[in-house]
């Protein structure tokens, strides 16, 4: 039968290792979890559906960057989905081991089709970053995955970590990260980009149409 004082020294050894594995997230964040591959297939397939698919001018696979990781950031395969009009859509995970990275022009800063300047932001429909990427007029945005999210959308750095906050939060998620079964927080998003000709900037009723038919694809892979 355990005594008194051993249970309290018992109690004492669980607090302090939780403590020190708490500290250790925080203070030592893991490497970034490498991104499961996108469901290429089924985004193609719902943006057909809806008279959007481009059946000309298939990207190369060889042409397409990998999925990368390394100490700061991990990303997923690219889908490159070119679309009716001249438009281009790109969709990649990333997954930021600190929480000051967590923005969508972090998972674009390598890519020349993806990074942004003369960039600037917009509230509607959602959270959005506007700009050329390789001269051409480029709409952004990251849609943050998880239960419960009522606006998962998102490009700065305040606006992800506010909806990673709101995924994290409540009595249960709080015990699963101390005991690790749920990581100290997940940094993670989809960035979701909309490239058009030169000259013409996607209008934003086709840029809602885009997120409105992506957007639950995304969510289904949870």
């Amino acid at each position: 039968m355990i005594t008194s004082p051993l249970l309290v020294r018992w109690y004492g050894t669980l607090a302090a290792v939780a403590a020190v594995l708490a500290t250790q997230a925080i203070v030592l964040p893991r490497w970034p979890t490498a991104p499961a591959p996108l469901p290429a297939e089924q985004l193609e397939a719902k943006l057909g559906e809806a008279k959007l698919l481009s059946l000309k001018d298939r990207p190369s696979t060889a042409s397409l960057w990998h999925a990368k990781r390394n100490i700061e950031l991990a990303t997923s395969t690219p889908v490159v989905i070119p679309l009716r009009g001249g438009y281009e859509l790109t969709v990649i995970e990333g997954s930021m081991r600190q929480r000051f990275n967590f923005q969508a022009g972090t998972i674009a800063r390598d890519q020349p089709s993806l990074k942004l300047r003369k960039r600037h932001l917009t509230m509607a429909p959602v959270p959005t970053a506007a700009g050329l990427a390789q001269d051409r007029p480029v709409l952004q945005t990251c849609l943050v995955r998880g239960p419960g999210l009522d606006e998962p959308f998102g490009v700065t750095r305040e606006q992800l970590t506010a909806i990673a906050d709101r995924r994290a939060s409540g009595k249960v998620a709080a015990l699963e990260r101390v005991i690790g079964l749920q990581a100290n927080r997940s940094y993670a998003c989809t960035l979701i980009s909309l490239r058009g000709p030169q000259g013409e900037p996607p209008s934003d009723g086709l840029w809602q149409q885009v997120l409105g038919l992506v957007k639950p694809v995304l969510q289904s892979q949870d």
